[in-house]
């Protein structure tokens, strides 16, 4: 059996990295840290409550016979709920992203809020080289699971990163490449 320091879950979060700026590095690791396990309780919850929520309305109508007591005390319950225990554990890992974007966003902030704005965000913060957007509907927020911060950041050498929920990420990156870049 592998030890945590080689694990995938070692190697993203506990591994040292040798940088004039160490003790900043291990700050952003703890930060890290706390993010993913905020992140994984907050999707267990969701899927949790996703889960019941389907399985009350198979009984409401009439599809399912099952009690509750007898999904949890059934091998197929224990399976449903091992299941989204470990995709809630996942999800984290795989359902966040950064991508680079092909112009400098810096220079472009109006069109960069405008972007964003078609896909249904607003600037809550942010200057030239960092900005941060939340979703503007509720339940776009909910249906993210209060993760709809996107974050874009330019670098001093002009390259601008676009970070946050993978699938909005993907959409923003792909309008700003097709109206911006």
């Amino acid at each position: 059996m592998r030890s945590i320091r080689q694990s995938l879950f070692g190697y993203l979060f506990l591994q040292k990295k040798v940088c004039p700026r160490g003790e900043r590095n291990i700050e952003k690791r703890e930060k890290k840290m706390k993010q993913y396990i905020r992140r994984a309780v907050k999707y267990v919850i969701y899927f949790t409550l996703l889960a019941l929520g389907v399985f009350a309305l198979l009984n409401v109508t009439g599809y399912s016979t099952t009690t509750l007591p007898q999904l949890v005390q059934s091998s197929r319950g224990w399976s449903l709920w091992a299941v989204i225990g470990g995709f809630s554990l996942v999800y984290p890992l795989i359902g966040f992203a950064r991508r680079r974007l092909s112009f400098n966003a810096g220079a472009r902030i109006e069109d960069v809020e405008r972007i964003m704005g078609m896909c249904g965000f607003k600037k809550i913060s942010g200057d030239g080289d960092r900005m941060i957007f939340r979703a503007r509907s509720w339940v776009k927020r909910l249906s993210m699971v209060f993760e709809d911060r996107l974050e874009i950041t330019t670098d001093g050498r002009g390259a601008s990163y676009i970070s946050g929920h993978r699938g909005e990420v993907v959409r923003a990156a792909f309008r700003m490449g097709t109206y911006i870049a």
